[in-house]
Formats: structure tokens, sequence, C-alpha cells
């Protein structure tokens, strides 16, 4: 399949990639015959054959992971210490004994008793203690203290990166009562679900059928007022936003909005945005140039104190702590996840926006403040899981529609809404801004949208494989098909009046569309079947010309898949690495230097940060850890190598915590070339590393 460039960069690949090219070119007279990789690992031979592709084994020999890296051996008193020092570090011990190339594994139940403590504190977290877990147990000293090494919070640290993020979405429910898979089934896409202290005062739901609230109660009653309120601290201020808009260039209408939802002249009320405009200038290829105004701190906050609401549009840029939040996400969704942040003044029924619905999954949490929020059902199935947002609907468009929430959200609250819930939301009469987060998930990631990808490709491939496709259309085809013949053969009961009268011009009906002429009639009648005939005829065709496509569309599905994984690491935010995976990244590490040795254990740094596809002779890495947190502000940057290393690649990058894979173990003829292609993606910053033992120098490339 094509690779659409737009947000793509190619590069040549790394030094060592273009060195092994020119080995494999000077060896190319002596391999004619040879495949380019082993059959096991699949791809092509030199010939263009397919080589069938077999699943590979992760075996005992090739792949070892974090437990029995450490657990390889019974441990005395002394070794337990060590083990709980290399916890701090995230290092496997160098307890690893090789026999045969074989690792030991020895049981071991402090694995199971760590799980269970990792488990129980995860579910007393709140979010940002989940996100950053260094900042509850305050900064460790690196020192071999008992009470230290035993302390259970250090555990936190070093959980996987998919359990860290579903704990954090379990923590956002908690005070619901219900987890993340309760939620997927019940709430997802379905209907909205807010949890609050506050109640619903929909009329629905005054009646006792409220399906849409949970209260925020606790395991013994209700939550402790303070304990609640706070939840959600951490993340955003209207303090820190002030100090954003203080220190960094914000620009208005890439950073930042100021809006009103107001009375206008006429009496109604619309929506202002107050945003200066951006200048335009025009270069000598006649494409506009924007250059978008930054705003000044004291219009900003002097149109705030006039009742405007502050929105900013990428809350993440400057802020690590919604960053970390928004990368969590991604990986619980498996989508792009991004975040707006609305800062609206109190002391008044103050509004920034009209009812409007998103073309997102959206996830209110409400920081500071409170806020009154309706949330309506969409208007038709048409406006059901929409593509697109909505226009701003006015007062007359919501008069004779009802909410099913009607609640003032308060800190520690959240509301979900599915794309195509119409909503609005205004600050309470009290003196006091509201601030929340809007966090979106699912933007463009529908099956429609898959489909928008595979069908077009399959129609492509299909083309230039079949003839029959590629032939003319009947001719004079348009002489019966069309609109305006599109029912001569309806039962006359179920034509239009229009389609009658043309019908009529083929062979006069009456009332009841019987033909009423002898003769010239009868004739007329004879053509018509025969136009009929026709249209199915051509429709036949038409169906097998589909058909085929969606043959061809069933084979590329693979590959369209593909397509979505470039499209989703070009969309995503870079990942957010936790202290301990920035060590295992890092280009210093002491015990190799960062060079990758053939006893040198690697694996993926984090999970889904990188996909391998296959496009021409080429085997491609994309990998989204260059990329800002501005959406399509760097274009990616995928790795090309030869198509012989892609079972090493796919080992790679396939290869992730709490595995560790032995670079002298990946699939490839040549340990030169295991070592280059795995230097190649650490020097990108997408492999970690660990050295369990002393680096074997015996084998050194350049």
């Amino acid at each position: 399949m094509k690779v659409d460039q737009t947000n793509f960069q190619k590069q040549g690949g790394s030094r060592a990639a273009k060195k092994r090219a020119k080995k494999r070119q000077q060896q190319h007279s002596q391999n004619e015959t040879k495949e380019l990789h082993d059959v096991e690992g699949g791809g092509k031979t030199k010939e263009g054959a397919e080589v069938p592709k077999k699943k590979k084994k992760k075996t005992e020999q090739t792949l070892i992971d974090d437990e029995h890296l450490k657990d390889a051996t019974v441990m005395d008193s002394k070794q337990k210490k060590e083990k709980q020092k290399a916890k701090r570090e995230h290092k496997p011990v160098t307890t690893v004994s090789r026999d045969d190339d074989h690792v030991r594994d020895e049981d071991d139940s402090l694995h199971t008793d760590d799980e269970a403590i990792i488990d129980e504190i995860l579910s007393q977290l709140n979010p940002i203690e989940i996100v950053f877990p260094e900042r509850l147990i305050g900064k460790v000293n690196n020192n071999d203290s008992d009470e230290e090494a035993m302390n259970p919070l250090i555990l936190i640290q070093h959980i996987e990166t998919k359990k860290r993020a579903r704990a954090l979405f379990n923590s956002m429910l908690a005070p619901s009562g219900i987890d993340a898979e309760e939620f997927y089934m019940h709430y997802w896409e379905k209907k909205p679900l807010v949890i609050s202290k506050s109640k619903n005062i929909a009329d629905f739901a005054l009646n006792g059928n409220d399906e849409f609230h949970l209260n925020a109660v606790g395991d013994d009653g209700e939550h402790e007022e303070s304990q609640y309120r706070s939840r959600l601290n951490g993340f955003l201020s209207k303090a820190t936003i002030r100090e954003l808009i203080s220190n960094h260039p914000m620009r208005y209408g890439k950073d930042l909005n100021v809006t009103n939802f107001c009375k206008t002249g006429h009496g109604e009320k619309r929506r202002i945005t107050l945003d200066q405009l951006p200048q335009i200038n025009y270069n000598n290829e006649n494409e506009d140039d924007v250059e978008y105004i930054v705003a000044e701190s004291d219009d900003v906050w002097q149109n705030f104190d006039n009742g405007c609401t502050i929105r900013l549009l990428c809350p993440h840029k400057h802020n690590d702590e919604i960053h970390s939040l928004l990368s969590n996400m991604e990986y619980e969704f498996g989508c792009m996840v991004g975040a707006n942040a609305y800062l609206t003044p109190g002391g008044g029924e103050n509004q920034g926006f009209a009812p409007h619905y998103d073309d997102i999954e959206a996830f209110i949490l409400q920081l500071e403040g409170f806020k009154h929020w309706r949330v309506y059902p969409p208007m038709s199935k048409n406006e059901t899981l929409p593509r697109e947002s909505s226009r701003d609907f006015t007062e007359k468009d919501m008069k004779d529609i009802s909410p099913v929430i009607d609640i003032e959200l308060g800190p520690g609250d959240l509301l979900y809404m599915p794309r195509g819930w119409i909503h609005q939301a205004n600050t309470c009469r009290r003196n006091h801004h509201s601030l929340h987060l809007t966090m979106s998930a699912m933007p463009n990631w529908a099956w429609v949208d898959f489909l928008d990808i595979l069908i077009p490709e399959a129609l492509e491939s299909a083309a230039a494989k079949s003839v029959s496709l590629r032939s003319g259309l009947p001719r004079n085809f348009l002489s019966y098909m069309g609109t305006m013949y599109e029912q001569l053969d309806a039962k006359p009961e179920n034509m239009p009046e229009a389609l009658k009268y043309l019908a009529s011009k083929i062979g006069e009906v009456d009332s009841n569309g019987v033909n009423t002429e002898d003769d010239d009639g009868k004739e007329e009648e004879a053509k018509k079947r025969m136009m009929v005939k026709l249209q199915d005829s051509f429709k036949a065709e038409a169906k097998k010309k589909i058909m085929r496509v969606c043959k061809e569309a069933l084979e590329l599905i693979t590959t369209g898949c593909d397509e979505m994984a470039k499209r989703f690491l070009s969309d995503r935010l870079p990942p957010a690495f936790t202290p301990q995976e920035l060590a295992l990244t890092n280009e210093s590490r002491a015990e190799n230097g960062g060079k990758i040795w053939p006893n040198t254990m690697v694996r993926l740094a984090k999970p889904g940060i990188a996909h391998l596809v296959v496009e021409g002779d080429k085997a491609v890495i994309y990998h989204n850890a260059d990329n800002s947190r501005v959406y399509h502000e760097t274009p990616l940057s995928p790795l090309e190598f030869e198509i012989d290393d892609a079972p090493a690649l796919e080992a790679l990058v396939t290869t992730v915590e709490p595995h560790w894979i032995c670079v002298r173990d990946l699939l490839h003829g040549d340990i030169e070339d295991k070592m280059e292609i795995a230097q190649s993606l650490y020097d990108e910053g997408i492999l970690a590393i660990y050295q369990s033992e002393a680096p074997d120098t015996s084998v050194q490339t350049g």
C-alpha cells in the first residue's frame, strides 16, 4: 500500500543500515539463491517469491522476563536484600544462570505477593498519584536500609504501562463503584455517565428513572468531603493557567480562545469569540502564511473578569501532568487522546459556548469550582456517533428538547458523554470560577474511518489486477440508468408522482399505473420491459465489480490495520516515560555506555510506540518517540531497513515489558547486523537495554 506522506518524512535509515546494505551488495554474487531471511521469520526470497511466515515461539532460550532475571536462583537473605535494591533501580539482579543457553526458572512466591500489594495500593490512590508515584513516596535515597527496601510504595514505580493505565482509569471511576470493564459494557459509546455528589434534577431523574447518574460513595458510606473534592488535584489550576499565559507565548486560535455565549444586538444568545484575528501574508508561491497573534496577559484576564471563558487548546504543551495523563489514557483506549481546558468566571451564569455536540468521546474532569451542566440525547439516528461536530445550536433549537442530565458538577466530579450528545454548561451563581479539563478520545477512529482507508486501496489494488474492472462502461447506459429511470420497474402504488409522470411518457397509465393504450401502448410497454432488463443487467454487473473490490479489501485488512497504526503514531502524543523507563533508555548507562553488545538484553522502551511494516522491498519502523505535544507539529520520521532485517525488527518491537530478549538471539544470520539493528533503535530512543553481565566485547561494530 502507498504511504501517506502528509505527516511522514522518510529517512534512509541509520548508518548501520547503509553499511549492511553495502556489505550485502558485495556478497550478492555468492548468495544469489540464498533467501533474504530465515524461513521461520517469513518474507521474500531474492527471486521475489513469498515465504510463508511461521509463528515464532518465545522460548526460555530467547525470551525471559523481569521476574525470571530476578528470581533465577534460590536467594539467601543477603540476595533478597539485593533484589529489593534492584527493584528500586528497576534492574533485574545479576543472578541469571545459563546452562546450555537456558535460563533457570525458579518459582518464587514474592512475585505473587508483590502483585497483591500493588493492586491493593493502586485501589487507594488518586489519579495524580498513579501517574507520578514518586511524588507520593517522596525522593528515595540511594541507601541499603531494610526499611526503605521493604517500602511497598516503591513497587508502584515499576508497574507495567498497561496496568498503570487501567489503574488510572479505574481511579477516575472509583467513586461510582464501577470499574473500566463495566464502563465499557454499559456506557462506552452508548450513554452518558455522571459521577457526582450533586443531584441530577432532570425531570425523568426526579421520577426515579436516572440511568446516567451514579452517586459518589465510598465503601463505607459517603467519602469525606475534602478527600473527594481533592481527588483530581494536581493536574491543572487557575494559578498554573495564569503562570502559563504570563510565561509562554500563547497564540489566539492556536493555544487559546477567549469566548462568551451571550445576547447579541438581536436579543438572541450566540457565541462570540474575542480572539484577535491572525495576520495573513502572501508569499511568492501564492500560499497563505498565517501569523497568529500572541495574547497579552492583561487583555486575556480583563476579558475573563468581564465574563468570558478562557479555553486552552493544548494544555499539555507546557504541562507534564496533563501530558502524562493523556499518554497513559492512550494506552487504555488504544487511540489518540487529547485535551482542552476551560476556565469560566463565577459571580453569575457565565457561559462560554453554545449548545452543541462533539465528534469525540468526552470526559469532563471538574478540577475547581462548580458548573451547571445540561446534557441532551442525539436529535436523530443520523446524529448518533457522528463523524463531525455540530454547529452551534440556538435557544430556539433547544426549546422543545429536555435534558437527561441537569446537574451541578463540583471538584472531583466526572461526566462522560459519547459523541453526538448535546451539552451546554455555565457557572453557577457562586462567587467562584469553574475550571474543568475535557479529555477527548476516539477522534476519527470508527469502522468507517478504517474502511475509508481500506476501500480506496482495495479498489486501486483490484483495478491493477482485473481487466474486467478496467473495461469500459456499457454504451449509452445513461439512456436507461439514473434517477429518472430508477423506479420504472416499481409497483405503481410505490411510484412517486413525478416518476409516474415520466413513466407515462413511455406508456400512458391511469391513476393505478395501468397502461391505457392499445397497440402503441403495448409497444411502449415492451420498451419499458427492455429498459428494466437493461437496468437489471447493469446492476448485476456492477454488483460483480463491487464484490471483486470487496474480496480484495478482505485480503488487505492486515495492511489496512498497518495504515491505521501509522495514522495513530502520527496523531498521538510522544511517550511520557517514567523515571525508571528513562533510565533504561539513557544513552549513558553505566554498564555499557549506551552501546549494544551480543549479550545485551533489549526490549521496546514502551509498548506500542513503534510499528513494523513492509513497504516494497524495505522493512520500515514507524514510531512516535519524536512526536511533538502539539498535534502534527512534527512529521513522523520512519527508519528504513533491508527486508531481511524484518525478523529481527519484529522481535525487537514485539518484546515488551516485562520480557527481555538477548541480542544474540535475534533472528538474523550475522551477529554484527543484530547488534547494529538493535543499536539503530536504541539510538532512536525506542529501545530499552539491560546489561545482565559484563559486555561481550569479542564482536565490535563500527
